[in-house]
């Protein structure tokens, strides 16, 4: 192995994306994906079937100009009058479409519940109609349909601007909700802490899936010194921005590593439907490596760990895989740990693929967490309405 594979090799389970893409064993790596198809088959689960990823259609699909010139691709499903707006931000290598079951299973009336109770039986008893989101999902910045970021901006301030500029722009009033999975997760903290007034004000419930105030702990950051240019970083950064066609030419000699490498990092049970791992590996795949590569040092170096009391009082919900090998679960305990009055859900034997692994666990507590957001947001617009009333009495 080359120097430079040693060096992304040791760069942990995060740019091991990397060196894998580039250096992987092949024969060993095919049994294995082999002996994992053969499972597949002896659990009648088909390893090619297509549930139907990327087929889904949107109501509304427009994109967001950002200040300094990245256009973000965005899809709404969804009524335009909807009682709550959802906004979906989703983690590195991915897109939108990784919110696959999540729009499915949230749409329509009752925040996709089927257990809607019937018109008819809801007028005689004068029962108030559920109420029903507008769900927004949205590609980060060098993602999926998004335009490229220009050189220097693929960082969590960016990325935290981008979610401002898409609130703005799909829903510039009313309450919103936000749900962001790993980076997606990273960017509300770190928006949260830019403008701590937009969550007093606007935001009316958080999702955070698979994902942590901090993705290193504060042991593992001291000793990366980030903010002192870590050299490690800087070659893994330099190598994958100025030599993609290497990394690109491994990926394609070395599917079923990288195909191996993405199902060990995204998912855990051992039943996962092999169209899972597929889908997950064809969105990490068509990901530049430059890409890749430019978001690692804000990776890296993310510590918003002071912002987490800024969702305090809003309704949170926690969802977490006890097996994530990315974003470890003791991540997700130490939110909840700041913020009790969250909820935490975690789905046993799951992965960082979580709401794709186990999307009814995680279908429910977003569910939950939307009931929640939406209870809130109608007492606080009553009691809005009765201080209007009181005013024009002139009591």
């Amino acid at each position: 192995m080359s120097t430079v594979g040693r060096i992304l090799g040791t760069a942990g389970v995060v740019t091991g994306v990397l060196g894998a893409a580039a250096f992987g064993g092949v024969t060993a790596q095919r049994m294995a994906v082999r002996k994992y198809q053969a499972a597949q088959a002896a659990l009648l689960i088909e390893p090619g079937a297509d549930p139907g990823f990327e087929a889904l259609e949107s109501d509304r699909t427009y994109s967001v100009d950002t200040w300094d010139g990245v256009a973000l691709h965005v899809e709404e499903v969804g009524p335009l009058d909807a009682s709550l707006t959802v906004i979906f931000a989703h983690g590195w290598t991915l897109r939108l479409g990784s919110w696959h079951f999540q729009r499915l299973g949230l749409a329509g009336p009752g925040f996709g519940n089927q257990a809607e109770v019937d018109p008819s039986a809801r007028k005689a008893r004068r029962v108030a109609a559920p109420p029903t989101a507008r769900l927004v999902f949205y590609d980060h910045r060098s993602h999926g349909k998004s335009t490229r970021a220009p050189e220097g901006h693929s960082t969590m301030d960016y990325l935290a601007s981008d979610l401002r500029s898409v609130i703005d722009t799909a829903a510039p009033t009313g309450p919103v909700v936000l749900v962001g999975h790993s980076m997606g997760g990273m960017a509300i903290f770190t928006l949260a802490a830019q403008d701590p007034d937009l969550f007093a004000e606007r935001i009316a419930g958080v999702g955070l899936v698979c994902t942590g105030a901090t993705y290193l702990k504060p042991s593992e950051l001291s000793k990366l010194l980030i903010a002192g240019g870590n050299p490690l970083v800087k070659v893994i950064k330099e190598v994958g921005s100025r030599y993609p066609a290497i990394f690109e030419r491994g990926r394609s000699s070395n599917r079923d590593a990288v195909w191996m490498l993405t199902r060990s990092l995204g998912f855990s049970r051992k039943d996962v439907s092999g169209a899972l791992v597929d889908y997950l590996d064809e969105m990490v795949s068509t990901t530049p490596v430059e890409v890749i590569a430019e978001f690692l040092p804000t990776l890296f170096a993310h510590d918003q760990t002071a912002s987490v009391p800024a969702l305090a009082g809003i309704p949170t919900m926690i969802v977490a895989g006890d097996q994530d090998r990315m974003t470890p679960l003791d991540r997700s305990e130490r939110i909840a740990e700041v913020l009790p009055d969250a909820e935490m859900m975690v789905a046993e034997g799951s992965g960082h693929m979580t709401m794709m692994e186990d999307p009814d666990l995680t279908n429910e507590a977003l569910r939950r967490l939307l009931q929640r957001a939406s209870d809130g947001a109608r007492a606080r617009e009553g009691a809005r309405g009765k201080k209007s009333r009181w005013s024009r009495t002139g009591r």
